[in-house]
């Protein structure tokens, strides 16, 4: 492990923590395969293995570092509660337990699994949106998988109801809905070269222009719809005119929307005139 690397490090992220006495296995120990697998998850999910090695490098103080910590303290706790009150013996499995602490019961434990769950989210909203600073993580893999959507990172999740498997769990979901819908946007409406465009102002939080801002903010709107309707065809009908009002914004604007006007897309809005000569082959009027 990297990131949390001793008992007194994890014992100041976990409340209610008993101090381990002399031949009690620490804490740290007992879950120690579920840190490391957590640590490989928030690497390979979400920073790549040169960001989180950055991170590690952090003051201990830094938001980037602390909210890291966390992320993988909760996950990995999580991981592990259902193992920690179980023990295998010579003549089968056993429950941990002792004459001075009664067991936790069932809906004490689920809470418990909830919390962390939530926690875990809470810390990762906070996250994602930090990652772009780090070193290198902009030409990162993980950083094109939060880039394929107008929503790179798990705040939409707050414009939806919250599902018991957890927001990231939704945001997946999210993505995937949202990259069909925003294909078909790219065809019908704004192109591919100007989708492109749009996602990355988006992550990066800069924009072009306000108008650019508007646009991005109206798109999102749209789409926050989309995903909202029950129908899982009628958002490519009943957003059209909000879509094209977007087409004639960016049809008014060519010097802030170059990538729509020399795109593909842009020829389906300025369809090429027939004019009818004398010298055209067929009837003429």
């Amino acid at each position: 492990m990297r990131l949390i690397t001793s008992n007194e490090q994890l014992n100041a992220l976990l409340p209610n923590i008993q101090v381990t006495v002399t031949g009690e296995t620490p804490l740290f120990d007992k879950i120690s395969p579920f840190l490391a697998a957590t640590e490989k998850w928030l690497i390979e999910t979400f920073t790549s293995d040169r960001t989180f090695s950055t991170i590690c490098g952090y003051t201990e103080d830094n938001p980037t570092k602390v909210l890291a910590r966390q992320i993988v303290c909760y996950e990995a706790f999580r991981r592990a509660l259902p193992h920690l009150d179980v023990i295998l013996t010579p003549n089968g499995f056993g429950i941990v337990n002792n004459q001075n602490i009664v067991p936790a019961s069932k809906e004490r434990i689920n809470r418990l699994l909830d919390t962390l769950l939530e926690n875990r989210d809470a810390a990762l909203l906070q996250f994602i949106p930090l990652l772009y600073a780090a070193s290198q993580w902009n030409k990162s893999e993980q950083c094109k998988f939060f880039a394929a959507t107008m929503f790179p990172n798990m705040e939409v999740t707050l414009r939806l109801p919250k599902p018991s498997e957890g927001r990231w769990m939704l945001y997946l979901a999210i993505r995937e809905k949202a990259i069909v819908i925003e294909q078909f946007f790219a065809a019908q409406y704004l192109s591919v070269e100007l989708m492109d465009v749009l996602r990355s102002e988006v992550q990066a939080g800069q924009y072009r222009s306000m108008l650019h801002q508007r646009i991005c903010r109206t798109l999102q709107a749209v789409e926050i719809r989309c995903l909202q309707s029950t129908d899982p065809t009628a958002w490519m009908h009943f957003e059209h005119n909000a879509l094209f009002d977007i087409v004639n914004t960016i049809k008014d604007n060519p010097e802030e929307f170059p990538e729509w006007h020399s795109s593909a897309t842009a020829e389906l809005y300025n369809p090429t005139i027939f004019e009818n000569k004398k010298e055209s082959k067929g009837f003429w009027f």
